[in-house]
């Protein structure tokens, strides 16, 4: 299983290797002022693979791995910030406007977000996924095969939020994680190579339940052929998206000074 970096190919020798890496690609990335000693920097491969990263006065404190999503934004409400990094948010259905289960996410524009109260009323979410562990199955039928026995059968749009879910005795300092398990249909797919390190990665396009849309990473080491449409896609995933908010205008911020970050 590779890891959140390795599923948009940036994986790594060693921690040396992976520290100049991540800074000379966040160092090339567009940078935007977020608060006076607060900044953004995010680096967006061709092939879709991403870093956003939050700096303050001068040191690197937040760093997501994610994939540029395309899909169609997902209508959202009651947006919150539950620890540091991680966002709480109901899901909606896009057509008929009924919550189709909480879930957690950590989001791209997460800084601006947190300096802008930490909570939002509704909005809309271009939802993406690292994949932890994944199955691909030919199709419907054989992904429905798969599952004869004693364990419980999901459908092949089945979406639970495992993130959300507490343990039995949760410890004082428990909050919820961004992770999900979901099924769906392949809908695109392609290879793209990541231009900085020159690995391929596996890109899908997933239609998973009421129809909704998201873009998924799959490390190309696991799995052994790629991924076609009419394919079903199922596993344990890590969400991440976009609610495309703005930070305030360069001119409200105060004392607002470019600097360059260490690690």
């Amino acid at each position: 299983m590779a890891s959140h970096f390795g599923a948009i190919g940036i994986e790594v020798a060693d921690q040396d290797e992976f520290s100049e890496r991540v800074v000379s690609l966040i160092s090339a990335g567009t940078a935007r002022q977020i608060a006076p000693k607060v900044s953004e920097h995010v680096w967006t491969d061709s092939s879709g693979a991403r870093l956003v990263a939050q700096v303050r006065k001068g040191e690197l404190e937040f760093l997501l791995p994610c994939l540029a999503g395309t899909t169609p934004a997902v209508p959202v409400r009651d947006v919150h910030l539950v620890g540091d990094e991680t966002v709480m948010l109901e899901l909606l259905d896009g057509v008929e406007g009924e919550m189709v289960c909480p879930v957690a996410v950590e989001l791209e524009d997460r800084a601006v977000l947190a300096h802008s109260g930490g909570r939002i009323e509704k909005g809309s979410l271009v939802l993406a996924a690292l994949a932890e562990e994944v199955t691909v199955h030919a199709d419907a039928e054989v992904y429905s095969a798969s599952q004869d026995g004693d364990e419980p059968k999901f459908a092949e749009d089945f979406f639970i939020p495992s993130g959300v879910f507490s343990p039995t005795e949760p410890s004082p300092d428990w909050t919820p994680s961004a992770h999900a398990l979901f099924a769906g249909e392949v809908i695109e797919a392609g290879t793209p190579v990541n231009t900085f390190t020159g690995k391929a990665f596996h890109r899908v396009r997933v239609r998973t339940i009421a129809a909704i849309e998201l873009d998924v990473a799959i490390a190309a080491t696991d799995l052994e052929q790629p991924p076609v449409r009419g394919n079903i896609v199922s596993g344990t995933f890590f969400l991440t998206g976009s609610l495309g908010l703005q930070p305030p205008d360069p001119a409200e911020i105060p004392s607002k000074r470019r600097r360059w970050f260490r690690r």
